[in-house]
């Protein structure tokens, strides 16, 4: 009985979890925002988390989804 109520609700719960991935700086915008391609394929305007950090277009990051916001996706590192 309670294996089956532990079953229904492992099945039923969206998981959310951070999601990293690498990506490449395509625009630099003006309000201290780059253009990246998200691992979908999309363009994503997002900040960058890396203190004092000077990313120029074409150079390679990784992206974080924390929880799988996308409002809250950022870079997070160089690759």
């Amino acid at each position: 009985m309670l294996a089956r109520q532990i079953a229904a609700a492992i099945k039923n719960h969206k998981h959310k979890y951070d999601r990293t991935f690498a990506s490449a700086v395509k625009s630099i915008n003006k309000d201290s925002t780059y253009t990246v391609m998200d691992d979908a394929g999309a363009e994503r305007k997002v900040k960058c988390s890396i203190p004092n950090a000077a990313l120029k277009t074409g150079q390679y990051v990784w992206v974080k989804v924390p929880c799988g916001r996308l409002e809250d996706m950022h870079i997070c590192g160089l690759k």
